[in-house]
């Protein structure tokens, strides 16, 4: 074999080593999540596994979650000392590679198993670590999630309604998962119970085990059956009781949880105890401490069982074993004591601290709208005056606009009375009837003028064709050239678009500088250069006079014109848009055509009262 061949076959296998080792690892960290809720002794096995291999290949993520994974399950097997060790190592592993993510998820995991243990002030301080952690990542659902652990602390320390408030408050919230859920329903059912709401928590507890069973969560199905039990006996209904603890108990016994096997046999030795079956009571409550370590069992459910024991011997009249376990009972009920006013304390201060935060917080927001309302009257108030000022200016414009439309109607009137009187007909109504002059006054007596744009902005949006357009580029080269046009032409030509003014053909959109030379027989040159040097305007500004004058005394005098819209009038007088026409009419007279409109319609109403 060749030294290539040798190269290549190692990489394959290295290849096919390394996918199988890929593949390996996740199918172990598959079996720790599937039998999490279901099978702690076997998931803590795979995750050995996966801690094994995430430490040979220096994968310190995997290595890290592995040692949280092996904490929870040490704790659900009720290995009390490994659980704590693990948390440790899991938090140490985060802090090293500065992941504080991770740090908050198993800090929050270590606070729920201290939470588990009845050590309350513990869990609360690591909560609010993890509290400050979720602000600063900005982890709204890590803040929810605390949230509804320390509405779990509520309910342990008896503060029911506070608890019930929280839950409420969680439960409409989204971004949860499976488990969360639940445990928010959970949390519902035990507050509910404890406030004599068995309807309400029955609700809770139909649905709760539905989804336990739907996501394969054994743990928290065990949890809402224990639940149904009580409800039974509250309802003195024992049978349907012990069947449902019995169901809970091979549940609990299926998954390995020493925890949840003490909690149902403590629930059933309850039920021995009001069916009044004392010595089966007894047996099973001894059994507990026999067949599970003292130091492994919470001390508040170790003072639970001394109490159920001395309870059942002093019904049998055991009276020197019933004195003993109520003397251990006592004991035990001091430290629980001690505990629970500690936690008391430390829950108190929290809620003084956030009352203070929330206080801060409302002052800082009540700041910001004052701010933002001053801004606002501010804003508003520049506005009115700019409206105001704006207002003011328009009517100014529009009297001097009034006045320059009587001066007009009013020469109108004189020059019509001139023309009738010499028997001749009016070639316009902006012409001095001078022979000599009457080329040169074609519209001098226009109410508005309006010159060629000097900012040498795009006409393309005015009423003349984009081809007409581009052809004047042509044209004001033409016309500023040296020809001469003979008078008698100019004079024909003047004369013609004169009729051309009195049809009124100016209001068709087919009125640009290339058809208007047709129809009167002239080229393009000689028309642009006789309106330039006759009238000093370009053709497209001449246009824009005679439709803008036109529509000034329509609009005054026609009132369903008014009543038009500005698009409509627009077309009405050849304007293909109606931003064209509002740009031409506000350039003429230093209004908008509908502020025009409606200073008219305010003349003619005070006009008729």
């Amino acid at each position: 074999m060749n030294v290539i061949s040798k190269i290549y076959t190692l990489v394959v296998l290295f290849t096919i080593n390394f996918t199988f080792s890929q593949n390996k690892i996740e199918t172990y960290k598959d079996s720790v999540k599937s039998l999490l809720y279901n099978n702690p002794t076997k998931a803590k096995y795979y995750c050995h596994k996966v801690l094994k291999y995430a430490k040979a290949n220096d994968l310190v993520v995997e290595e890290a979650k592995s040692y949280c994974f092996l904490a929870d399950l040490s704790g659900a097997l009720t290995q009390k000392d490994s659980a704590f060790y693990y948390f440790d190592k899991a938090i140490q592993k985060a802090d090293a590679i500065d992941n504080q993510k991770l740090e908050m998820v198993f800090k929050i995991n270590k606070a729920n198993y201290l939470f588990n243990e009845f050590d309350f002030q513990e869990a609360l301080t690591l909560y609010e670590e993890c509290v400050t952690l979720s602000k600063k990542l900005n982890d709204t659902d890590a803040y929810n999630y605390i949230s509804i652990k320390k509405g779990s602390i509520a309910y342990e320390l008896e503060r029911y309604q506070e608890a019930l408030k929280i839950y409420k408050e969680n439960l409409s919230k989204k971004g949860f998962n499976n488990v969360s859920k639940l445990d928010i329903k959970l949390g519902l059912v035990k507050t509910y119970i404890n406030l004599n709401k068995q309807d309400s928590a029955y609700v809770f507890i139909k649905s709760g085990i539905e989804e336990s069973r739907k996501n394969h969560l054994k743990e928290h199905e065990i949890h809402f059956l224990e639940q149904l039990g009580l409800i039974y006996i509250d309802k003195k209904d024992f049978s349907n009781a012990k069947i449902t603890f019995e169901n809970a108990l091979k549940i609990a016994e299926e998954i390995d949880s020493n925890n949840l096997i003490t909690e149902i046999n403590i629930r059933i030795s309850k039920l021995y105890s009001l069916q009044k079956e004392y010595d089966k009571a007894i047996d099973l409550l001894k059994s507990i401490i026999k067949n599970e370590a003292p130091s492994n069992i919470p001390v508040e459910k170790l003072s639970e069982i001394y109490y159920l024991l001395a309870e059942n011997y002093k019904s049998i009249e055991n009276y020197s074993e019933s004195n003993y376990y109520y003397s251990q009972f006592i004991d035990k009920s001091k430290k629980i004591g001690e505990k629970r006013i500690e936690a008391i304390d430390h829950l108190h201060k929290i809620d003084i601290n956030e009352s203070k935060e929330r206080e801060t917080e409302q002052k800082n927001q009540k700041w910001i709208l004052l701010g933002i309302t001053g801004f606002l009257i501010l804003l508003f108030i520049g506005f009115f005056i700019k409206r105001r000022k704006e207002s003011i200016q328009n009517q100014v414009k529009f009297e001097e606009l009034l006045l320059k439309i009587q001066n007009f109607e009013n020469q109108k009137s004189s020059e019509e009375t001139a023309v009738t009187a010499h028997n001749a007909e009016t070639v316009d109504t902006f012409i001095d009837k001078k022979d000599e002059e009457f080329e040169t006054e074609l519209i001098s007596n226009s109410i508005v003028t309006i010159n060629s744009p000097s900012d040498g902005s795009s006409t393309e949006e005015d009423h003349i064709d984009a081809d007409i357009e581009s052809e004047n580029i042509d044209i004001e080269e033409t016309a500023n050239s040296n020809f001469i046009i003979k008078d008698e032409t100019r004079t024909e030509i003047l004369d013609k678009l004169i009729k051309l003014e009195e049809k009124k053909l100016f209001l068709r959109q087919d009125f640009t500088l290339h058809n208007v030379a047709k129809r009167l027989k002239t080229n393009t040159a000689y028309l642009s250069k006789i309106v330039n040097s006759e009238l000093d305007k370009n053709f497209s500004s001449y246009v824009n006079e005679l439709r803008i004058n036109f529509i000034i005394i329509e609009l005054k005098n026609n009132v369903k014109l008014r009543s038009y819209s500005i698009n409509a009038i627009a077309e009405e007088i050849g304007y293909k848009s109606p931003e064209s026409f509002t740009k031409y009419f506000k350039i003429a007279t230093g209004i908008s055509p509908s502020i025009y409109i409606k200073k008219i319609n305010q003349m003619k109403e005070n006009e008729n009262k």
